[in-house]
């Protein structure tokens, strides 16, 4: 069935004529977009609808990313708020919103990488950590992309020290999830399957781009926290896909 919003939102569509830009929010649902995700191009907080679909391959990638307008936005016109400030204090929706933009970031990053443009990529991938520093932003899952990034660029001391901080903050997070009741712990079930997900593709990244001391200090952490018999249905398959080394974006 169609809300009133949706008639409203198709209506303009098909009166528009191409006139004006229409954008949708990055951080809306899916269920706000109507179907016409493969016609979005990416500008920064907003995806902008175009008349042109996007290709398998932008597909899978995550859509298509115009990459002058975003790296101009993002480089030269957004005002950030003072996020990297210390002490500065951010709520829950507050914190979630600069997550998104982080992997904004970095999927501007991706496409920049994609493009041959790796010392614009790297220019975004640090203004990232310099706006939203662990202090303010914590980093969790969304800060896989960025350290995929930086393996890319090939700045390994930079992905390595980033790799560490975040297989940290994921085994911890297990640690107190399995040291929850049974009863419990049921109720943490997404969040124990992401956090393996992660500590899993962080010791893919560090062997594919040949960190071996890297990949095997995590393999060692990860299988001290994680039974074999849980990790080998994705162990018996150590190459990344196409999507980890391209943007490798997190189940949310």
């Amino acid at each position: 069935y169609l809300t009133k919003n949706d008639l409203m939102v198709l209506d303009l569509i098909a009166h528009n004529d191409w006139k004006r830009p229409i954008y949708f929010a990055v951080t809306t649902g899916a269920e706000a977009y109507l179907g016409l995700e493969e016609y979005f191009q990416l500008e920064g907080l907003a995806y902008r609808l175009t008349p042109i679909k996007n290709t398998e391959n932008e597909m899978a990638q995550g859509g298509r990313v115009n990459t002058d307008i975003m790296y101009d936005n993002i480089m030269n016109k957004f005002a950030w708020g003072g996020l990297n400030q210390p002490g500065v204090s951010l709520d829950e929706n507050c914190t979630r919103m600069a997550s998104n933009m982080r992997m904004q970031m970095a999927t501007l990053a991706g496409a920049l990488i994609n493009k041959g443009q790796k010392q614009k990529a790297e220019k975004v991938l640090d203004l990232c950590l310099a706006k939203m520093p662990d202090e303010n932003v914590r980093y969790e899952a969304t800060l896989y992309t960025v350290i995929a990034g930086y393996y890319q660029i090939g700045n390994k001391k930079k992905a390595v020290e980033l790799s560490g901080k975040l297989f940290t903050i994921f085994e911890n997070d297990l640690q107190v999830y399995k040291a929850q009741k049974p009863i419990r712990r049921a109720a943490f079930n997404r969040e124990v399957d992401q956090a393996k997900e992660i500590m899993r593709r962080l010791v893919m990244l560090a062997e594919q781009f040949k960190e071996d001391a890297h990949s095997k200090e995590l393999m060692k952490r990860l299988t001290a926290i994680v039974p074999m018999e849980e990790l080998m249905p994705c162990l018996l398959y150590t190459s990344p896909s196409p999507r980890d080394r391209q943007k490798s974006r997190m189940p949310s």
